[in-house]
């Protein structure tokens, strides 16, 4: 398991370097992409007041750990599919499920570079929070957030396995990464708070896992919230968890196995 995993890391570490100015000009987006929100929140900051009085932030810092968040455990949700979609294009996908390799120890290693390489975005976005923007994070609760980050990551991924079943059966078009890229950012509270929507948009917010992971989020930041208190949310964040994770297994398995079948899997 560990040879497989590192020579996935290996592979995609040689491939991510081989183009620098890409990651140069990814780092400097992240910084100009706050910026704007710093800005943003500049002008318009106090008209969030009223919506942002129960999470102890601002819209900038409210906003600030968010997206922070949504981009690293989003790295579950988006990664897999893409990925696969690569090593379908690349024709590596067919030799590579043929080799003696189980799916877990596979999923597991095809995306362990995406969640690095996150790993050090999100570290990116703290330095720059703290020492560019000043943020203050000193009253952060960590197992919380440690707590936050691992329920939301396991529910991501899961939502990430799931869309890529898409891929492997129908190589183009997948409806649930559309789903995923377009409506939990603006229903799930990441760039606003789900109080700022009607009604009948804060039903659609409660059946996603990113409403509870981004309200326990913020306040176990910046008003140093402790897994007690975030109880609630932690409980329905392993709920989601528990469901969507087998059912993830389950789902891309029997794709598999009908891509086999079919023999479709080094098609593109």
């Amino acid at each position: 398991m560990t040879t497989v995993i590192k020579a996935f890391l290996r592979k995609d570490l040689l491939v991510e370097t081989s183009y620098r100015l890409s990651f140069v000009l990814g780092s400097l987006s992240t910084l100009t992409g706050m910026a704007v929100f710093y800005f943003i929140d500049r002008l318009f900051g106090r008209t969030f007041n009223p919506y942002l009085g129960g999470y102890g932030a601002g819209y900038f810092e409210y906003v600030f750990a968010a997206s922070a968040f949504f981009g690293y455990i989003g790295t579950g949700a988006g990664s897999y599919s893409a990925r696969l979609r690569d090593e379908q294009v690349q024709g590596t996908l067919d030799a590579t499920l043929s080799s003696p390799v189980s799916t877990p120890v596979f999923l597991l290693s095809l995306t362990a570079w995406n969640f690095l390489f996150a790993t050090f975005e999100l570290a990116v976005y703290v330095v720059a929070g703290v020492f560019v923007f000043g943020l203050d994070l000193s009253r952060a609760d960590l197992p919380a957030l440690a707590a936050v980050f691992l329920l939301s990551a396991v529910s991501f991924a899961s939502l990430g396995i799931l869309s890529s079943c898409f891929v492997l059966l129908f190589k183009r078009g997948n409806p649930a990464a559309w789903l995923l890229n377009n409506f939990e950012g603006l229903l799930g509270g990441v760039y606003f708070p789900v109080a700022v929507l009607p009604s009948w948009l804060q039903w659609f917010s409660g059946a996603l896992p990113i409403t509870y992971a981004v309200r326990a989020l913020q306040h176990a930041l910046y008003r140093g919230a402790g897994v007690g208190e975030l109880m609630p949310e932690l409980l329905t964040l392993l709920a989601f968890a528990l469901v969507l994770a087998p059912l993830s297994a389950a789902a891309f398995s029997a794709a598999l196995r009908k891509a086999r079948k079919d023999g479709s899997l080094g098609q593109y």
